[in-house]
């Protein structure tokens, strides 16, 4: 039996995103270890009945199969040689020539993965100063004793994970320059999907703006309401702030709308004359999601442009349907960019692909009220 030590509080329990990363990495460890048991803490005492102990660092962390094989595999060799009966995952955000904090598909890990395996990265990888190095760790029984009394263990590494980025506590900057530039101390800013309130709390301190906040974890919302001024807890296909705004953002939110043009023809009675709604949202053509579609794939990720929870998926052209269809006509499409692998660049003309398309993960939306 595998023991699976997954950090579990009250936010991420209110999160779909994270319970489909929980069921997707105990079906993986299964495949591995047959019988797995999760739980949230690191046990003084592991189960006598456990084979090992898998720490992860967080709920964000993605660890498959062949990593986990491969793990299990230098734990043994470990044992036998009497030493720390430790063995640590690498963070594939922190190595190799194409390190990202951006993860794709879910194919993209797994390509990684194999080239990083097959480069025998267990001998070459050396020992990581300490457990906190590492996003995972396999541990023997006797390892994770000593782990949970606070002793620092060392070991080799032997799979490769992806830890993804805070959901709800992110900040995005990269939207500054987009808002409304008269912004000020008389101006009020609504962020739909707050999260936390990193972004709104960021366009507060840049503006001096009144900031209010949208959020459908409960939990979020709670650590939300101590950084803006106001944050209104529920779904926002069904709230009403009851109140205007000089401008509206919106983070990857419409994907994950049923109707996401009911809620846009909604946000538009929201605004003051004048104003602006900036949003973010995901493009379906990206090369990696059409690569995944050649492959016969389309394999749902916890975050990304395949993520679990969303609901609908767009081009530009059906963004600008989408608009079109809402009532507005003042608006602009801003790419945002990602280079083209030289494989898809070398697509024959006859196909006519959309090479922009291809290389786009995502837009900007804005709209001029």
């Amino acid at each position: 039996m595998l023991l699976l030590v997954l950090p579990w509080d009250a936010e991420a329990d209110a999160s779909a995103e994270w319970w489909y990363l929980r069921r997707w990495l105990a079906s993986e460890a299964r495949a591995v270890f047959g019988e797995v048991d999760v739980v949230s803490e690191l046990p003084a005492r592991p189960p006598d009945d456990a084979e090992a102990i898998l720490v992860l660092r967080s709920c964000r962390v993605l660890i498959g199969r062949a990593s986990l094989r491969r793990m299990r595999e230098a734990l043994a060799a470990n044992g036998r040689d009497g030493v720390n009966g430790a063995v640590y995952a690498t963070d594939l955000t922190t190595t190799g020539p194409e390190a990202s904090s951006d993860l794709f598909t879910l194919a993209d890990f797994e390509q990684a993965e194999t080239a990083w395996l097959a480069a025998d990265s267990t001998n070459a990888a050396g020992l990581p100063s300490s457990e906190g190095t590492s996003p995972a760790a396999l541990l023997s029984t006797a390892a994770a004793a000593r782990l949970a009394a606070g002793e620092g263990i060392p070991g080799p590494r032997a799979g490769l994970c992806y830890e993804f980025i805070d959901y709800y506590g992110g900040e995005r900057a990269d939207v500054l320059p987009l808002l409304p530039p008269h912004l000020g101390a008389e101006s009020s800013v609504l962020e739909v999907g707050c999260g936390r309130g990193a972004t709104a709390a960021l366009i507060k301190e840049r503006f001096g703006c009144r900031t209010v906040g949208i959020e459908l974890n409960p939990e979020a919302a709670l650590a939300a309401e101590s950084r803006l001024d106001r944050v209104i807890r529920g779904d926002v296909q069904t709230v009403e702030p009851a109140e205007t705004f000089d401008a509206i953002v919106a983070f990857e939110l419409f994907e994950h709308l049923t109707d996401g043009q009911a809620f846009l023809e909604r946000a538009a009675g929201w605004l003051r004359p004048g104003g602006r709604m900036v949003f973010s949202v995901p493009n379906v053509g990206h090369y990696s999601v059409v690569e995944d579609l050649i492959s016969g794939r389309w394999d749902y990720i916890p975050m990304g442009l395949l993520c679990a929870t969303h609901v609908r998926f767009f081009t530009r052209r059906t963004l600008e349907d989408w608009l079109h269809a809402a009532g507005f006509d003042r608006y602009r499409i801003d790419a945002q960019t990602t280079p083209l692998p030289a494989r898809i660049d070398a697509l024959p003309e006859s196909l006519t692909p959309d090479r922009e398309s291809l290389t786009t993960a995502g837009f900007y939306v804005t709209i001029f009220g």
